[in-house]
C-alpha cells in the first residue's frame, strides 16, 4: 500500500509538471477535466489547481459508488494529489523555457510527461478523477482499453478548446502529444515482462524441449493434440521467451527439425517463475 502510495504521488507530480510546464506555458490544451481547467485558465484566469479540484467532487461520488474502499481511496489521492500539484507548479513558475519557437519539443515533453504521469496512476488501480474514472469504467465494465478511451474523450475535450483559445496549429500539435501520451500509458500499462508465446509443432518434440529447458532456461508446457488431417496424437510444445531469445529460438529450432511448424504471438504481461520471480528465491 505505501509503494502504491508513493508511485501515485509521484504520477500526480510528474503530470501536474507536464501540463503546467509544456501545455499552459505552450498554449497546448488538453484532455479530459485537465483539459476544461486549462481552458478556463486562459479564459478567466482560474488556478488549474482549484478548478481541477472543484471540477472532481462530482467523480469522487461517483468513484465511492462505484470502486472498492481501497481504488477509491487511492483516487482521492489522485485527485488532491493532481490538483496540490498543480497549484505548487504555478505558484513556483515555468522550470522549462519558452519552446513556442520549436513546438515539436514541447509536444514529446507534454506526451512523455503527462503519458508517463497517468500510467504509473492507472498501473496502481488509481485514477485522477475526470476522464480516468470514465476510462477506468470503460475497462471495468465493458474491458474497452483505458488508453483508447482517454484518447477519444480527450479529443472531445480538445476540440473545444478550438472555440476558445487554442490555435489550428498548436490544436494539431495536442493531438500528437495525446497520441504520444497514449501510447506511453499504454507501454506502462502492459508491464515490463512483455514476452512472445511460442507453439511448435514437431515430429521431435523431446528434442526441442531440451534445447529449450537446458540452453535457454525457459519452461515448456505439453499440449496433446491430433492432425486434422492425419489424426496422428503428437505433443505439441508451447513455451514463453523474453522478445530478445526469439531470433535464437528461430535459428535453433529449424537446425532440429527443419520441417516444424511454429506459430509465435506476442504476450501483453507475463507473471511467475522466471520472469517476476525465480525458484528457490
Amino acid at each position: 500500500m505505501l509503494k502504491s502510495i508513493v508511485i501515485i504521488i509521484l504520477g500526480t507530480a510528474i503530470m501536474a509538471f507536464g501540463i503546467i510546464n509544456f501545455a499552459v506555458v505552450n498554449h497546448l490544451a488538453d484532455g479530459g477535466f485537465s483539459g476544461i481547467t486549462i481552458i478556463l485558465y486562459h479564459l478567466f484566469g482560474f488556478s488549474t489547481g482549484l478548478s481541477s479540484f472543484l471540477l472532481n467532487l462530482p467523480m469522487i461520488l461517483i468513484s465511492y459508488r462505484l470502486f472498492d474502499r481501497v481504488t477509491f481511496m487511492l483516487t482521492i489521492l489522485g485527485i488532491v494529489g493532481l490538483s496540490s500539484f498543480l497549484r505548487l507548479f504555478e505558484v513556483i513558475g515555468p522550470l522549462i523555457p519558452n519552446l513556442q519557437d520549436d513546438m515539436l519539443l514541447a509536444v514529446v515533453g507534454y506526451g512523455v510527461t503527462v503519458g508517463a504521469g497517468l500510467g504509473l496512476i492507472l498501473r496502481e488501480n488509481a485514477t485522477t478523477g475526470g476522464s480516468a474514472i470514465v476510462a477506468k469504467i470503460g475497462k471495468e465494465l465493458w474491458d474497452i482499453p483505458m488508453d483508447k478511451t482517454l484518447l477519444i474523450f480527450d479529443s472531445i475535450v480538445v476540440i473545444a478548446s478550438f472555440f476558445t483559445f487554442l490555435s489550428f496549429s498548436n490544436g494539431i500539435y495536442t493531438l500528437i502529444g495525446l497520441y504520444i501520451a497514449s501510447k506511453v500509458i499504454a507501454k506502462i500499462l502492459e508491464g515490463r515482462q512483455a514476452g512472445y508465446k511460442v507453439i511448435i509443432v514437431s515430429k521431435d518434440p523431446e528434442a526441442i524441449t531440451k534445447f529449450i529447458q537446458e540452453k535457454m532456461n525457459r519452461g515448456v508446457t505439453f499440449l496433446h493434440g491430433s492432425g486434422g488431417y492425419s489424426r496422428n496424437e503428437k505433443d505439441i510444445i508451447l513455451t514463453i521467451i523474453h522478445k530478445k531469445q526469439w531470433a535464437y529460438l528461430k535459428k535453433s529450432i529449424y537446425k532440429i527439425d527443419p520441417h516444424c511448424f511454429v506459430s509465435i504471438s506476442p504476450v501483453q504481461e507475463t507473471l511467475g517463475e522466471g520472469f517476476t520471480f525465480h525458484l528457490g528465491k
